[in-house]
């Protein structure tokens, strides 16, 4: 990257985590380094442009929410917030799904069959299920989530 690129990273990288944090701390409460809430904001620049979001809350997965997340991106058409939602429980393990936030899409990983009712119908507007494009090999294991 050059020196010009790797500022606007950062620049936006804070922007957007100043947004972030905020919007989720709506709906949930935020790890606090020991224990393990609602959900994790990775806090770190990684140097790429995406933010991740951890969560076994499925709360933090609702349409209303991710649209929310969404419309933060508007003007940072680099930009991907990535959710890795995990098990919440230690009986069954799930496999690893998420979702890809965009300015302009949501592409769709989550397995609803391990949801408990209430959230296996949950839909995202103008989303896409992941698979459905070449390109979503950046998002299959060891992808983003």
């Amino acid at each position: 990257m050059t020196t010009d690129l790797m500022e606007d990273q950062r620049r936006e990288w804070r922007a957007l985590y100043d947004q972030i944090r905020p919007l989720l701390q709506q709906f949930g409460e935020e790890d606090d380094g020991g224990e393990r809430k609602d959900y994790l904001l990775l806090d770190e620049n990684l140097g790429l442009w995406h933010h991740r979001i951890e969560t076994s809350n499925l709360e933090i997965v609702r349409p209303f929410v991710v649209k929310s997340l969404q419309k933060l991106l508007i003007g940072y058409p680099n930009w991907e917030i990535v959710i890795a939602v995990g098990n919440p429980g230690k009986k069954k393990v799930w496999p690893a799904m998420g979702l890809v936030i965009s300015e302009d899409e949501i592409i769709d990983g989550l397995q609803r069959k391990y949801f408990p009712e209430e959230f296996q119908s949950i839909e995202y507007e103008g989303s896409r299920p992941q698979g459905s494009r070449l390109s979503d090999a950046l998002y299959t294991d060891p992808g983003p989530f």
